[in-house]
């Protein structure tokens, strides 16, 4: 097979899948064991179109850029940015769920921030502003929290080995310390 057989080989399978998923968003019962197939022969499908905090933080980002790309690739970069500061190399994988919370939480209290510098129209609008700008901010610090507290409590043990040394340390640091009074056993401080 030739590079250019090749090349239209795989446009034709593109398409064909990109018309299978469309027949399968549109509720085609018929295509169900073909679009199996596809997404055993492809995690990657299933798992970018099933992840819904991913769906959902697409959407927010769309509605805080509206038509403005700027924004909305800023936005995308800077949220992928955080998320490769919060997640440390040996997260688990609830550590990693939670620094997903902190991040759309972060997107939805700088979105209600922003909406309260615009002029709102109404007291009733600036009251239900605020009520949304102050629940998102609780569920933020509500995941910022948690996030902290999981870490805390997955930090490791200390080993056995590391239990000794530092016992054996403090012992002889305990032993130079003591002080003798008048001809007694010498005392610890």
């Amino acid at each position: 097979m030739s590079r250019t057989q090749g090349t239209e080989a795989g446009e034709r399978r593109t398409e064909e899948l990109a018309c299978l998923l469309k027949r399968a968003e549109q509720g085609d019962r018929d295509v169900l064991p073909e679009l199996r197939e596809a997404l055993d022969g492809d995690p990657n499908l299933w798992r970018y179109y099933g992840d819904l905090a991913l769906q959902a933080e697409a959407a927010l980002i769309k509605l805080a850029a509206g038509t403005n790309l700027l924004l909305a690739e800023s936005l995308q970069r800077k949220l992928h940015a955080m998320k490769n500061e919060l997640v440390i190399e040996s997260a688990s994988p609830l550590e990693r769920l939670l620094v997903e919370r902190v991040t759309a939480t972060w997107l939805q209290v700088s979105y209600f921030d922003a909406l309260m510098t615009q002029p709102t129209g109404s007291e009733a609008r600036t009251r239900m502003l605020l009520r949304q700008q102050d629940a998102a901010n609780r569920r933020y610090l509500a995941a910022v929290k948690t996030l902290a507290t999981v870490r805390k409590l997955l930090k490791p043990s200390l080993s056995p080995v590391q239990i000794a040394s530092r016992l054996d340390r403090s012992a002889h640091t305990s032993r130079c310390d003591r002080v003798a009074i008048a001809g007694t056993v010498p005392v610890g401080n």
